[in-house]
């Protein structure tokens, strides 16, 4: 039951792609029109408004531009497909009833588009379990005149009530504390990582023991002439055999210990 957001980031635009076509020809899916819905939090509940119905095969492209009136200025704009109509308010986000695949899932192409050019890569979000936590390194940083790096944590939750967190961003080599930022649930919370003291040699661990997110690493030069966008995967992703989410557990116990508050 994925979602596809609307991201947001310095100088860009966002602009999503839904397919309404499987990811692989060897998982079997249903083969039918969908409707195309903007999910929002709007006093403390979940809104969803229709925008269109996608025809079987086909694609559509919305951007932030597309959604200004229809959804409140600063809150996180989601996509989706599904077979039936959502439900126009809720009190948790919608459980979507549309076509399902593993190997892949069902992506879209997240994008980020400036003045000069536009950067994507094929993505989803599931809501994450509240409250849970996240590790993650970032060999994505670059340097030079111009060039300043973010990190765009992505966190979607069940509930639409407002929650926060505190991101801890270290060195791996020294383990010491270089940052620290308030998050929030149900949002792309934005990170500048150039004020932070690290070098081409540094390697930055980033922490949050409460809240789980997709962490993306946003580069842009000279403003959004050259744009660089990328992201990293769980621990456990990187398990190909055993128990993934155990081995997951024991790789964040060690990080979280490790590093010096």
């Amino acid at each position: 039951m994925s979602y596809f957001p609307i991201l947001n980031a310095p100088y860009c635009m966002g602009e999503t792609t839904l397919y309404n076509f499987p990811p692989n020809n060897w998982e079997s899916t249903k083969c039918v029109d969908q409707y195309v819905s903007l999910t929002y939090i709007k006093n403390n509940l979940w809104h969803s408004v229709t925008l269109d119905k996608l025809s079987y095969l086909s694609y559509i492209k919305i951007s932030g531009n597309n959604i200004v009136d229809l959804a409140p200025e600063g809150v996180l704009p989601l996509l989706s497909l599904s077979s039936v109509e959502l439900p126009k308010v809720s009190k948790e986000l919608p459980i979507l009833s549309c076509s399902h695949t593993v190997v892949p899932e069902y992506r879209s192409t997240l994008g980020l588009r400036s003045s000069s050019m536009v950067t994507s890569y094929q993505g989803e979000v599931n809501f994450f379990p509240s409250p849970a936590s996240l590790l993650t390194f970032s060999p994505f940083l670059q340097f030079g005149e111009h060039i300043e790096n973010y990190l765009l944590f992505l966190n979607v939750e069940k509930s639409p009530k407002k929650r926060m967190a505190e991101v801890e961003i270290y060195d791996a080599h020294s383990k010491l504390l270089k940052q620290t930022q308030s998050v929030c649930n149900n949002q792309v919370n934005i990170i500048s990582l150039d004020d932070s003291g690290f070098d081409d040699q540094s390697l930055p661990v980033v922490v949050c023991e409460t809240m789980a997110a997709i962490p993306f690493y946003f580069s842009s030069y000279k403003k959004g002439e050259l744009l660089s966008f990328e992201h990293t995967h769980s621990p456990a992703s990187l398990v190909v055999l055993g128990n993934r989410f155990n081995t997951q557990r024991q790789l964040k116990e060690y990080w979280f210990s490790q590093l010096k508050r």
